[in-house]
């Protein structure tokens, strides 16, 4: 529901400014610095979006929807740009990138980046380097890698939970 997100994002959009003033303030240059000076704590908040692709994709878009499109771009930008050091962080999650899906005004802000198993162009999307293709055999499910530069610039092979939901 691209209202019910746009009023979200509003929200972390606003909280974001309240403590960047709250910071300001104190003259504190991040949430950690601030926390440590014995203020009233802040808490980090996390906004995970799953199939993020879903919300960003233009094809087939009409002009409103395209605006309403750009505004949620703007919003997760400045948050990715921004909220690092205030507290507010982002989990943008999809099952196939396409190299335009995710501004690079975003992309460039996300520190962590995940792939599962993918040929080397989606993993070079994702990550920037060939890793999850060549470090993830084709038979390893829940087999993840994460972009840490562990270890040069290969990252870090980690497997993930098995959850089985009839438990």
């Amino acid at each position: 529901d691209m209202n019910g997100l746009k009023e979200i994002l509003t929200h972390l959009v606003q909280e974001l400014e309240k403590r960047k003033e709250l910071l300001r303030a104190a003259d504190c240059p991040n949430i950690d610095s601030y926390n440590e000076r014995g203020h009233r704590p802040l808490h980090r908040m996390v906004f995970a979006c799953d199939e993020v692709a879903a919300v960003l994709s233009r094809t087939g878009r009409s002009r409103d929807q395209l605006k309403e499109i750009d505004e949620v771009t703007d919003m997760l930008a400045l948050i990715a740009q921004q909220g690092r050091a205030f507290g507010l962080h982002l989990i943008l999650a999809t099952q196939r990138p396409d190299a335009n899906l995710i501004p690079g005004q975003i992309r460039s802000n996300m520190d962590c980046k995940v792939c599962g198993r993918a040929d080397s162009v989606l993993s070079s999307i994702i990550i920037d380097s060939t890793a999850a293709a060549d470090l993830i055999p084709k038979d390893a499910q829940g087999r993840f890698i994460l972009n840490d530069g562990n270890g040069g610039t290969s990252g870090t092979v980690f497997q993930a939970y098995w959850l089985d939901e009839d438990s």
